[in-house]
């Protein structure tokens, strides 16, 4: 009678969370492989990982600059028109952003496609920048419906190669960042909490840390964003008037499904730096656009 009553009440337990010790089980991928449709080969069984992956998650459109907590399978591309201090333009194309993929069923790889930075009225600086990877584990999540949140840990990666800027250290620079979002119905934040740290050249940073909130508000396909970003370092422990801070009111628009699991959504906002150290040390506006397609 004690075992039918506790097998009765693990039955109707709502509400699941998908803790780390079941999210990364060596089991839980076995099963996910096991459960694959017979013939489909390691292409249909990474497809089904990635489906079941995603399902435990919540749905939330990614915003220009906050990185997500979600695992993302996509190719991006975005596009920053920087007006300078000293009002030239400085063309940002690629931005970083590239190719993510789900490796496991709580892992994201993912790689920039090429950056070029382009300066109109200065073509000695332009060039392609250097290389960025990441590798995100999340660590807890639960669909909307349910708790609805994210938690997740990345560590993104930035390669000297190509670099053209006088004042860009030639070193590696590396980013670990801890992701968060919560969801309450149509609206949503997301947090990113990290810090830079670049091989044989932190004097040049300062050990800077960095921090992005997002908050959004879902309207059918439209979503109204607005985020909060920064730059600042470790000896600047100021919410406004720290170098490096922006505000940035977007429009996020999507998901438009058009073949089996493949979408595609498309975003773009107005960066504008909070104060004059900002505009000094970064730039004073950007218009940001970006171009998601799912698969």
């Amino acid at each position: 009678m004690l075992f039918l009553s506790c097998s009765f009440m693990l039955t109707v337990r709502a509400d699941p969370i998908f803790w780390p010790g079941e999210e990364i089980a060596v089991q839980d991928i076995v099963e996910t492989m096991d459960q694959s449709d017979p013939g489909k080969g390691w292409l249909g069984k990474w497809r089904k990982m990635t489906q079941e992956t995603r399902n435990r998650q919540t749905r939330w459109l990614t915003p220009l600059v906050t990185e997500t907590p979600r695992l993302e399978q996509r190719i991006r591309y975005d596009v920053y028109d920087e007006t300078l201090p000293n009002g030239n333009k400085k063309w940002n194309v690629g931005a970083g952003k590239g190719v993510n993929l789900i490796v496991g069923p709580t892992l994201e790889f993912a790689f920039s496609l090429p950056q070029y930075i382009y300066y109109p009225s200065q073509g000695r600086l332009d060039g392609f920048q250097g290389e960025s990877f990441l590798i995100k584990n999340r660590i807890m999540s639960s669909p909307e419906g349910q708790k609805n949140y994210v938690f997740s840990v990345m560590l993104a990666a930035h390669s000297p190669l190509g670099q053209t800027l006088p004042d860009y250290p030639a070193h590696w620079i590396w980013d670990p960042i801890i992701l968060f979002g919560k969801g309450f119905g149509n609206f949503d934040f997301m947090i990113n909490l990290g810090s830079q740290w670049a091989d044989g050249a932190n004097k040049l940073f300062g050990i800077p840390y960095f921090y992005n909130i997002a908050l959004q508000y879902k309207i059918g396909l439209v979503v109204p964003t607005i985020e909060i970003n920064s730059t600042s370092s470790i000896d600047q422990l100021f919410f406004i008037g720290a170098p490096g801070l922006f505000i940035t009111p977007e429009v996020l628009v999507g998901r438009f499904r058009f073949k089996d699991d493949w979408k595609l959504y498309f975003g773009f906002g107005y960066q504008i730096a909070i104060d004059a150290r900002t505009v000094e040390k970064e730039y004073s506006n950007a218009f940001v656009m970006k171009f998601h397609l799912l698969f």
